[in-house]
């Protein structure tokens, strides 16, 4: 009893000093909690200001020439404030539900936001901040403005104090009312009321569900989800804020539904600023560099790269073309110019008209996500040239199927057989560029467009081979980039379009400094730059699909790379491409996607590219492009892209130094021919006519078709015997190698006759199963041999199943020729062939024909069969029969055996004609 007292007395004792440790720290924790809230509250501004406006000097754009200004950004009128009672419960139940849940109940910070931000923090950087609209408030309104970006605790502590007084000092509507009057709505609108004005035309009072949605999103990231600008960003934010609104259980999911199916029309009004989608573009990026408040209040100087001549001569071109066209339903177009050596932006069109609304003229499709069709293939091609093509890879243009039914067709629905990769893309074909990035591999070619400038096609799973064909959706900005990469020898460089930004005391903040770039190819960068550009700028290669006098060829043949492109259903028009003065990319649609009346990119978009290009140049000397060192010419033939040997269309084309054209084994044969080259030669060809001649070999897939357009292809008979008569009983051509009897997947037994072709010497052999290991001779001859007897095999002692018999022939000067055919062993089957006449047998001497069949397994009689009446029969394992027609046409010849148990079975049937 007294041992329990005692352990008792223990535990009581240590729970006390537990206590006591847990109290002392609990007064530490409290005291250094106060000495961290007064360290940190010391100069912090009154809350009582939160109503004060804020004293600003306006920032001006200038042109590159510092002195043509293009606007002068203020928020003067930009700001009007308005009572909580007049702003829609739409809006304020939209700002709570995606800036801050838990606005209405939390005193003024979020305990949970502030555990998971240090925990996203950790690693010593500010990432995530958990800020709730106090804090925002307290944040953009009271903190001093070189302190709002500051990515600190400290600055994290003095806001969140800022917070807690503020919902201490205010109710929770002043406070709402307050935020809503000041946070920036992006688009110099300062305010829901102004942002309402700014982007919709009207009033905050009128706000609907869908149009509050909209504008409660902007604050996230105000330049990036601008509606103007970036349309579908802005709609995919009013969904996530219409999805929150649901979650907190402001509407419920049919109202989110309809407010986001709801199509919202952006303000109408005009704007006077000169080139006003620049200056927007211009603005942005000031935005996302300095903040809103620099950019409005600080009164910077921003000189910029836009070249005001350049930007009248693309926007008139524009402007004219678009005009042209309208009576095919052409409304729009945008313009990009840049300078290949700096990556400057001199122009930027927009649309044709900033203020017309009937053609969304607001929105910059210059930064517009649209489908490229072929102008995205020198991309695809220059892959393939950094992994192991060359401009001599020949490439099949033929009907195929790429899986899951994708059968492209070219523009015209032709197919052309062999193209060197130089034609193919010159030449915008579909096929091989298909099979170009099959090559590649997407993930390959996506790797090098972001490389080269591409922003979109971020969502790799979404894109499958078409993507070559322009099935992606790209920014023309983009790609003029991606062509300045070419341009600029295979060195990318992110657009420019600041030269200098300074401060109203003369400080620098930026000025552009030129750097050579990324080499997208690595050490090959400037060589299979310059090989994609002489492909583009090659009119000889175009000629053939474009025409000799193309849209594409500037006067005085100055040399110039483009690409044109077109979407389905001609809903966007390409051109884009360069000299060594200037990079110009056009597109031509309408911005509402809807299709253009058979406006291709060489009838729109390359219209305006070549009037651009030819009076830009009219005073410039005509310049070359620059050919790197390590890139070799050597002469190829023409129609297979190997070395000359003699061939009659040999040409010189360009590779790089340690990819020369090679023989691949896949893609040609080399055979010896003799007479006029439709036959194979044999041993007994004179050796005057034998030639050796090198043919492409269609792939599996192309090969039907190579047969029915007529492609030269490897002659596969031989040549006959010089002075030899015409046979009595002629079949079709010969084969060099072939097994006639017995046939696939014949089942056999006995004493096999083989019968077949051999036009060379030959050898026959047999395996066991369907690929032996092992082969055991049959028989060999000198070969002469047509539709005859090969050899017998004499399978004794093998046990049944599948076997294999071989047919190898040889040719002087020629690969070796083979056929397999694998049949069955049955010892017990009742099995007949018929070895004569051979298929496609013709008949001319009176219509005779020589039937014979043979027999194995338990066989009591062999009748032979024409159009199925009985000609002959007799017991025995072999019979033969001449056979005369009495009518011309075409005849069926069976052989039929019967067993000693009265099975009977057929051999395949044979079809004969019998020649008039």
């Amino acid at each position: 009893m007294s041992s329990t007292r005692t352990w008792l007395g223990w535990i009581g004792l240590l729970a006390l000093r537990c206590c006591e440790f847990a109290l002392l720290m609990l007064i530490v924790a409290g005291v250094a909690g106060i000495a961290l809230f007064r360290y940190y509250s010391q100069d912090l501004p009154d809350t009582s200001t939160l109503a004060s406006h804020r004293p600003f000097e306006t920032t001006r754009i200038y042109a590159r020439d510092g002195e043509t200004l293009l606007y002068e950004l203020f928020d003067g009128g930009q700001r009007t404030l308005v009572p909580l009672a007049d702003i829609p419960w739409a809006l304020r139940a939209a700002t709570v539900a995606v800036e801050d849940a838990g606005f209405f109940t939390n005193p003024g910070v979020d305990l949970r936001g502030i555990v998971r931000a240090i925990y996203l923090n950790r690693g010593g950087e500010v990432r995530s901040g958990g800020s709730t609209i106090t804090q925002q408030l307290a944040r953009n309104v009271l903190l001093p403005v070189g302190e709002r970006t500051e990515q600190s605790y400290r600055r994290k502590i003095r806001e969140a104090i800022l917070a807690f007084r503020i919902s201490r000092e205010f109710s929770k509507d002043q406070i709402l009312a307050v935020y809503l009057n000041e946070i920036y709505y992006g688009n110099m609108a300062y305010g829901i009321e102004a942002a309402a004005q700014g982007y919709l035309g009207h009033g905050v009072a009128t706000l609907n569900l869908a149009e509050a949605a909209l504008l409660a999103g902007l604050p996230q990231s105000p330049t990036q989800l601008n509606p103007f600008l970036y349309p579908q960003a802005a709609k995919d934010r009013q969904k996530i804020v219409l999805d929150l609104m649901v979650k907190a259980g402001y509407i419920n999911q049919t109202q989110g539904y309809a407010a986001y199916a709801e199509a919202i029309q952006l303000r109408t009004a005009t704007v006077d600023i000169r080139y006003p989608h620049w200056v927007f573009y211009v603005r942005d990026l000031l935005e996302r560099e300095y903040g809103p408040d620099l950019l409005y209040h600080g009164g910077l100087r921003v000189t910029t790269t836009l070249d005001p001549a350049l930007q009248e001569l693309a926007m008139a071109t524009a402007q004219a073309e678009v005009a042209a066209l309208a009576e095919r339903n052409v409304h729009n177009a945008a313009v990009v110019l840049m300078d290949p050596k700096s990556a400057e932006i001199l122009a930027m069109v927009g649309s044709v008209d900033f203020n017309d609304a009937t053609i969304d003229g607001q929105v910059n499709v210059a930064l517009a996500p649209r489908q490229p069709g072929s102008a995205l293939k020198p991309l695809v091609y220059a892959a393939a040239l950094d992994a192991d093509w060359t401009p001599a890879t020949i490439i099949w243009d033929t009907p195929t199927d790429f899986g899951g039914g994708y059968q492209p067709q070219n523009y015209d629905g032709k197919f052309r057989g062999p193209q060197r990769l130089r034609m193919a893309l010159a030449g915008s074909l579909n096929i091989p560029a298909v099979k170009a990035l099959q090559h590649v591999g997407i993930d390959r070619f996506l790797d090098l467009a972001h490389a080269m400038g591409i922003t979109t096609l971020q969502d790799r799973e979404r894109y499958g081979l078409a993507v070559a064909l322009g099935a992606g959706e790209v920014r023309l900005l983009d790609l003029v980039a991606a062509y300045t990469t070419f341009a600029n020898r295979g060195y990318a460089r992110p657009p420019v379009a600041l030269l200098r930004v300074t401060t109203n005391q003369g400080e620098t903040l930026h000025s552009a400094m030129p750097t050579p770039g990324t080499p997208v190819f690595g050490q090959r960068s400037p060589q299979i730059a310059a090989l994609i550009t002489d492909i583009l700028s090659d009119n000889a290669a175009r000629a053939p699909i474009f025409g000799e006098e193309n849209v594409m060829r500037l006067p005085g043949d100055r040399p110039a790379a483009v690409k044109t492109g077109t979407s389905n259903d001609f809903k966007d028009s390409w051109a884009v491409g360069y000299t060594p003065d200037l990079v110009a990319g056009v597109w031509v649609g309408n911005s509402d996607n809807t299709p253009m009346q058979e406006v291709a990119g060489a009838n729109g978009a390359g219209q305006i590219w070549r009037a651009v290009m030819e009076q830009h140049h009219a005073a410039l000397p005509t310049a070359p492009f620059d050919r790197p060192e390590g890139i070799v010419e050597l002469p190829i033939c023409a129609a297979t892209g190997l070395p000359a040997n003699g061939c009659a269309d040999q040409v010189l084309e360009r590779f790089l130094a340690e990819l020369p054209p090679s023989d691949d084994g896949d893609h040609y044969i080399t055979v010896t021919v003799g007479g006029d080259g439709s036959c194979l030669a044999t041993d007994q060809t004179p050796l005057a006519e034998r030639r050796v001649a090198v043919f492409l070999q269609p792939p599996s897939d192309a090969r039907d078709w190579a047969v029915a357009a007529a492609v030269p292809q490897a002659p596969a008979v031989p040549c006959a015997l010089p002075g030899r008569q015409a046979a009595i009983t002629e079949s079709t051509a010969p084969a060099v190698a072939a097994i006639i009897s017995p046939r696939a997947s014949e089942r056999v037994s006995g004493s096999i006759s083989v019968w077949g072709s051999a036009a060379g010497p030959y050898i026959l052999s047999a395996g066991e199963g369907p690929a032996p290991v092992a082969w055991t001779n049959v028989a060999a001859g000198v070969g002469g041999v047509n539709n005859a007897l090969l050899g017998n095999w004499t399978p004794n002692g093998l046990t049944p199943g599948s076997y294999t018999l071989r047919l190898q022939v040889a040719l002087p000067g020629n690969p070796q020729q083979e056929q397999r055919v694998t049949i069955k062993l049955d010892p017990t089957a009742l099995t007949v062939r018929l070895l004569r006449p051979a298929p496609g047998t013709a008949a001319r001497d009176a219509g005779r024909l020589d039937l014979l069949a043979e027999a194995s397994g338990p066989i009591a009689r062999i009748d032979l069969l024409v159009d199925d009446q009985i000609v002959f029969g007799a017991n025995q394992a072999t019979v033969s029969f001449a056979w005369t027609a009495s009518t011309p046409g075409e005849h069926t010849v069976v052989a039929e055996a019967t067993g000693v148990d009265g099975a009977r079975v057929r051999s395949e049937p044979t079809i004969v004609t019998v020649m008039p």
